[in-house]
């Protein structure tokens, strides 16, 4: 006769209803750690862009002990570098300083970053596709050569996550002559903002490429006051000219509002679908970041303070034909941005480095990047 099996000898198993119920429970705890880890990861990428930061506001201390002041933003967009060594084409010789660069505070302080051989090329193509691994912000992207539509003398170029910081205090109208002061009281985000216009025309101040006579900029950073009287030949260096009136570069002691209130270099805005190349699927086209951390005067290394920060993926950089000029479609990006949740960090001219708020308070930000408004700024507004 056949035994059936004691309850001894039988093989314990899971049954359907626990199975499903073990994998539902793990389920759970990847979903539960998954943004933990998210997180933990965000928080060292953004560890990484603070100490990136803090090595640049070094730099900027180095550039003034070596020169005796910061260094400026360039003369204009696209400078050619040939027009702003000490040779000519065959013989280029060494860069200018800061007074007589055209290229901007990013490619000043490359010898103050242990990068003297990339300050040294003397090859347009080859400077532009030069990659600097500490201007990249890790949150947004990786180190490396990006397509661009507009860089100069190369179809690729090294692009950078970082820009120096331009104030709106003073309103420069393209058809006038003389400047007049921006009235910072009026400025409300909500009732009364800067327009694009206001800081455009305050940005640029200018009817061409060069900067005019006159100009004032009042940030810590300020731009070159020289521009190509005649380009660089074989033989013969460019004959630079000086505007009349204007800012030279800027000492320690120029900085009224204290080195510890005023705000030197931030991280910019680029809209996340532009991250990768500056040209969208449907053909939109940042002219605010194709010619990288090489550029002088221009968006890809200088932005306003006049508007607080925004997000990479922040809704309004989407929004209809108004707000046009954050998606780079025929006009400039402006904005400082970051890819980080919450806002965006930034250097001091003591070389400090403070986290920002996209809730930052519209006039707090703009005064944090003039030198010499004599505000009082709460630094924990921000």
């Amino acid at each position: 006769m056949y035994k059936f099996p004691s309850s001894a000898n039988r093989k314990s198993a899971f049954t359907l209803v626990e199975l499903l119920v073990v994998i539902a429970i793990i389920g759970v705890l990847i979903a539960l750690l998954l943004p933990a880890v998210q997180a933990a990861r965000e928080a060292a990428r953004r560890t990484s862009c603070v100490n990136q930061l803090k090595q640049m506001g070094l730099a900027l201390q180095n550039h003034v002990d070596s020169q005796g002041v910061f260094p400026t933003g360039g003369s204009r967009w696209n400078p050619l570098l040939r027009n702003y060594v000490s040779g000519g084409l065959d013989n280029p010789g060494s860069p200018n300083g800061a007074e007589k660069q055209g290229l901007g505070w990013a490619f000043q302080i490359l010898p103050f970053l242990e990068a003297n051989a990339i300050h040294g090329l003397n090859s347009e193509p080859q400077l532009i596709n030069a990659v600097v691994p500490l201007y990249y912000c890790p949150s947004r992207r990786s180190p490396g050569i990006s397509s661009t539509a507009a860089s100069i003398g190369a179809p690729t170029a090294a692009l950078m996550d970082y820009a120096a910081a331009h104030p709106v205090t003073r309103i420069c109208p393209e058809s006038a002559t003389t400047e007049r002061f921006y009235d910072l009281s009026t400025l409300d985000p909500f009732r009364n903002p800067i327009s694009y216009n206001t800081a455009r025309h305050s940005y640029w101040c200018t009817t061409s490429g060069d900067v005019r006579d006159n100009t004032i900029y009042d940030g810590v950073i300020v731009r070159s006051t020289y521009s190509v009287l005649t380009a660089a030949t074989a033989s013969a260096p460019a004959v630079l000219e000086k505007r009349s009136g204007g800012v030279r570069s800027v000492k320690p002691a120029q900085i009224v509002d204290g080195l510890s209130n005023t705000l030197v270099l931030s991280e910019k805005l680029v809209r996340s679908d532009m991250a990768e190349s500056n040209i969208t699927p449907n053909g939109q086209v940042s002219w605010s970041d194709d010619r990288g951390w090489t550029d002088g005067w221009d968006p890809d290394t200088i932005r306003t303070t006049g508007f607080p920060p925004l997000s990479d993926s922040s809704t309004f950089c989407y929004a209809d034909e108004t707000q046009r000029f954050c998606t780079g479609q025929d006009t400039e990006v402006l904005y400082f941005g970051s890819s980080h949740p919450g806002g965006v960090n930034a250097a001091f001219a003591d070389g400090s480095v403070h986290g920002i708020t996209f809730e930052v308070d519209a006039l707090v930000f703009n005064s944090l990047g003039s030198r010499n408004g004599e505000e009082v700024v709460d630094l924990t507004q921000l």
